[in-house]
């Protein structure tokens, strides 16, 4: 009705109109149910709702414990054998090289050093090569091994090293002949018995560490996996950020850039103190 009323010109009051405001303002507004304050969850919580092969994925996806420790390791154990096996190949080889040249004639005394310097380096690197690439595939995949069934069954044991390790030290020399047992079930038997008292070893050192921090073997891994991976975490942080300060202020050397970052993050500091 009132929208007659004006269009023939008729206006209400003031009062009126403040009425029909109070009116309007006075109606009952319907509340809104509070909605439910959902927890957050922990990534732990998320990891035990994956599947197995899930965990696995995830290990690849990410910045995880399982692939770096992999590496790490097969770096050092290669290094390790390396330098083992080239030294004990440069002392047989010195001890052959002696042997079998006996009364050879060489242009001259430098010739005869230079000659036996070469044969002891090529033998070093042989030796050293072929050392290392077995400690790199018995360490490597005892520990893949190892971590990758810890995260398919979300629970880490102390009988996984010594059992990985029998198994895998049994297939390694079956297969590949990596040690230097002869062949046979006495062989195989002798490399078992190396892979469990080798697994037996890296078993107590879990043991030991779980009890300085007086938790269970299972939560002193997850303890040990999540500083871990918050160190790779932040040390992946820190590379982006060399790189990035490389690349904006065109720095070649990256032992600059690290210095250049560490004054940069001391100056802010000492802002941030004033």
């Amino acid at each position: 009705m009132t929208g007659w009323w004006e269009w023939l010109g008729w206006k209400p009051s003031t009062s009126q109109q403040q009425q029909q405001i109070v009116i309007i303002e006075e109606q009952p507004r319907i509340a809104e149910p509070p909605q439910p304050i959902l927890p957050s969850r922990t990534s732990e919580e998320v990891r035990e709702e994956l599947s197995g092969w899930d965990r696995i994925k995830q290990i690849y996806e990410t910045n995880s414990m399982e692939k770096d420790a992999v590496v790490r390791v097969v770096r050092m154990s290669f290094f390790g054998g390396f330098l083992v096996g080239g030294a004990t190949g440069y002392a047989q080889a010195r001890h052959a090289y002696e042997t079998n040249n006996v009364g050879r004639k060489y242009l001259s005394p430098s010739d005869a050093v230079k000659r036996k310097i070469d044969y002891a380096i090529v033998r070093f690197a042989k030796g050293g090569f072929g050392i290392g690439i077995k400690c790199a595939i018995i360490s490597g995949s005892i520990v893949l091994l190892t971590t990758h069934a810890a995260a398919y069954r979300n629970k880490f044991s102390s009988w996984y090293f010594p059992a990985i390790s029998g198994a895998t030290a049994c297939v390694l020399h079956s297969v590949g002949g990596i040690f230097t047992f002869p062949l046979g079930l006495l062989g195989s038997m002798k490399a078992i018995g190396l892979g469990i008292s080798s697994g037996l070893t890296l078993s107590a050192v879990v043991h030991l560490y779980a009890m300085s921090i007086d938790k269970p073997v299972d939560e002193s891994y997850r303890l040990f996996k999540r500083d871990y991976e918050k160190e790779l975490k932040a040390s992946s942080e820190w590379d982006s950020r060399v790189a990035e300060l490389m690349e904006r202020e065109n720095i070649r050397w990256r032992q600059s850039a690290v210095k250049k970052l560490k004054q940069l993050d001391a100056e802010k500091l000492a802002h941030l103190d004033d």
